[in-house]
């Protein structure tokens, strides 16, 4: 890469991160006059709107929080990149939502802006996901799980891609060691699961928030 191609991954950091930032939740349940901080888990995702205004309201933030991971790595794609800084244009997208600037750095928890990522990585592996985290809900009701097991799909299917076992047909991205992704998918894993932490205490004693 010349030093131009530089100069274009910087500036598409930069749109990752604040496209990350944006506060969606925050935002729209303010529109309805709420402060969605300081009702019910006081985050400001996809569950957390769900459960306060209803199931509109959440399904919009699932979907712009989504496209706030897509956007920004699908550019780095066709901009052709490379595999590993496409990698990093997705994880800054994700740590923008976590860290918003808007929001004096307290953000989500970076699962949808993920999925948005994986989106435009590997459509398979992201609908392999989502139907992990949809099943999940349904069975047990806590969207909380079904992130973290979503995750925790994406850390074992890119593990199992490094060996063959699972096949990530049209995947976006050219990698040079197959290790890149599952790496990339471990580190999500373990932000979902340090930020749900609180999550799990509370499924482990029965007083976690259902969706429904």
């Amino acid at each position: 890469m010349n030093l131009e191609c530089y100069y274009q991954f910087f500036f598409t950091l930069l749109l990752a991160y604040f496209l990350g930032s944006f506060p969606t939740g925050y935002i729209i349940a303010k529109l309805k006059g709420i402060d969605i901080t300081k009702i019910g888990s006081g985050n400001i995702g996809m569950a957390n709107v769900f459960r306060t205004l209803g199931p509109s309201y959440g399904i919009i933030v699932l979907l712009i929080d989504t496209l706030k991971g897509f956007l920004p790595t699908f550019i780095a794609i066709k901009m052709n990149f490379p595999a590993l800084f496409v990698l990093v244009v997705g994880i800054t997208a994700i740590m923008g939502h976590i860290f918003t600037i808007f929001l004096r750095f307290k953000g989500g928890k970076g699962v949808a802006t993920s999925l948005g990522v994986i989106l435009a990585i590997s459509p398979i592996l992201a609908l392999s996901c989502f139907i992990v985290w949809f099943l999940t809900v349904i069975i047990t009701r806590y969207s909380s799980l079904g992130s973290i097991l979503a995750a925790l799909s994406a850390t074992i299917i890119t593990f199992l891609y490094q060996f063959n076992i699972f096949n990530l047909n049209l995947l976006n991205i050219q990698l040079e060691n197959k290790l890149h992704l599952t790496i990339f998918c471990t580190s999500i894993f373990i932000f979902i699961l340090y930020l749900h932490r609180e999550n799990i205490r509370r499924i482990i004693k029965g007083t976690e928030n259902k969706i429904f």
